[in-house]
């Protein structure tokens, strides 16, 4: 092999399509398009297997094949001739590549159609350069200049210590989830960012940080299974995606949301954060002992802005930020247990507000649907939901402010798991949303274990089946 294929490592990022090159036993060829060719090893790689059935074909009857890919950075294309050596169907390198297309597949609503079949693994027999008649070929300048600028390394040991600092400092875990993204942000470079964490319901993620969007999205969700968070958390695997497609990809998402009638019902669904046109994302899995704490996703206008190397160093990291959320989840748990029973016994009555603001909000709670609308406009839903409607409840019928986070805890008719209930990244999530959509009412902590509802203008509730 006249030339490492470790050094074509941009090449099988996926930003511009292979051609693959097969021929039958009588000599008949067959050209197709390869939307990515994975790397295996220095002398392997591995082509996805999903509509290419005359390739596959040839291939049964001839293993020998040959594949173009283009080099983004320098447009110079390079002729890999290749020899079949088997089918996967099952493993890390079946996974990694299956986990790529459906992610891809999903945000363009095609869950389920677009399936790898399998990973057909080839020996490289050479790597050979394409003259080409033209300047730098006919992908030259598909890039930008600042896109092929290489990225500097942002894994360095004075990004590490700082944001090793921001956890340790962090008092709550509001302060911990906004320290890590900035520490992303500041020292890594990672410019946008999110933090999705399971809810009560099963197979259910909510955003509950975010960095760098207009829209900050808190309170968005996803489902195990749906796009980048969705396929991480189901999988519990990194997924990094590159590609000029994506911003097509995108768009067509967007469309299939907008115009499926499921998601535009009174406006109960808010919006996952993002890039327009991402050109690089990157999704890890915050994992405890097998358990996910949650999912940290990163996204980037740059075209293969996550090398393999970056996603093997978030992996690690991820593995100290849920360390460090779950830690201070049980902290806080714990110090509102022991400090929540005193609070809520001195504070039977609570003090009244001050004399409110003109006007007033008109608040729905939808029983079927569990959720909150404010004006007429969707707030909140399921546990978040229950909880601000039994505070403003409670405020209505008693006049009482204050409250404990152990007697929200305590109380049956909020259903509350058993087990791990999230109770502080509930509230956290409430008191966000509110701030985002409604900042005239306003839950602000008092102490560990305790909040101050408070209403800068009346409120007039009212229920609906």
């Amino acid at each position: 092999m006249s030339v490492a294929l470790e050094s074509l490592a941009t090449c099988f990022q996926g930003l511009i399509p292979a051609q693959l090159f097969t021929c039958s036993l009588d000599g008949v060829p067959n050209a197709a398009y390869l939307s990515h060719v994975d790397y295996v090893d220095s002398t392997h790689v591995a082509l996805s297997f999903q509509f290419f059935n005359k390739s596959r074909r040839n291939i049964a009857e001839n293993p020998h094949a040959l594949v173009l890919v283009p080099d983004p950075d320098s447009g110079q294309i390079w002729r890999l001739r290749l020899r079949f050596v088997r089918s996967e169907t099952t493993g890390p390198l079946f996974e990694r590549m299956r986990l790529r297309i459906e992610a891809i597949a999903s945000y363009c609503g095609l869950k389920g159609i677009f399936k790898l079949r399998a990973a057909d693994v080839y020996e490289v027999r050479s790597v050979e350069a394409v003259e080409q008649d033209h300047g730098d070929g006919q992908y030259a300048g598909l890039l930008s200049r600042d896109d092929r600028r290489p990225v500097d390394p942002v894994f360095t040991m004075h990004a590490l210590q700082n944001l090793a600092l921001r956890l340790h400092d962090a008092e709550s875990l509001e302060g911990l989830l906004d320290s890590i993204l900035v520490a992303l942000d500041e020292s890594f470079g990672f410019k946008h960012s999110m933090i999705l964490m399971p809810t009560e319901v099963d197979g259910e993620l909510v955003t509950i940080a975010t960095r760098g969007y207009p829209e900050n999205g808190v309170g968005s969700e996803s489902r195990h299974g749906e796009g980048l968070a969705g396929l991480v958390a189901e999988a519990r695997k990194p997924i990094r995606i590159s590609g000029l497609m994506r911003g097509i990809l995108y768009a067509l998402a967007m469309h299939h949301q907008s115009s499926d009638p499921a998601n535009v019902i009174i406006g109960r669904k808010i919006p996952l954060p993002g890039l327009a046109s991402p050109e690089s994302q990157l999704g890890i899995p915050l994992l405890v002992r097998g358990e996910l704490v949650g999912v940290l996703c990163l996204e980037s206008e740059v075209p293969y802005r996550f090398h393999e190397e970056d996603k093997q160093s978030i992996e690690v990291l991820g593995n100290f930020v849920a360390i460090a959320i779950q830690n201070m989840q049980l902290h806080e748990r714990s110090a509102a247990e022991t400090t929540g029973e005193a609070a809520s016994q001195s504070d039977e009555a609570g003090a009244r507000v001050d004399a409110p603001l003109a006007g007033r909000h008109d608040v729905t709670y939808y029983q079927a649907d569990e959720c909150v609308l404010v004006d007429g406009e969707y707030l909140i839903r399921s546990l978040p939901a229950r909880i601000l409607w039994k505070l403003l409840t409670m405020h209505r019928d008693t006049g009482r402010t204050e409250f404990t986070n152990r007697e929200l805890r305590l109380d049956k008719s909020l259903n509350l798991p058993e087990w791990k209930d999230n109770l502080e990244s509930r509230l956290l999530l409430l008191r966000r949303r509110l701030e985002q959509k409604c900042p005239t009412i306003r839950i602000t902590p008092s102490g560990r274990g305790r909040f101050v509802l408070e209403l800068c203008r009346d409120v007039a509730l009212s229920t609906r089946p």
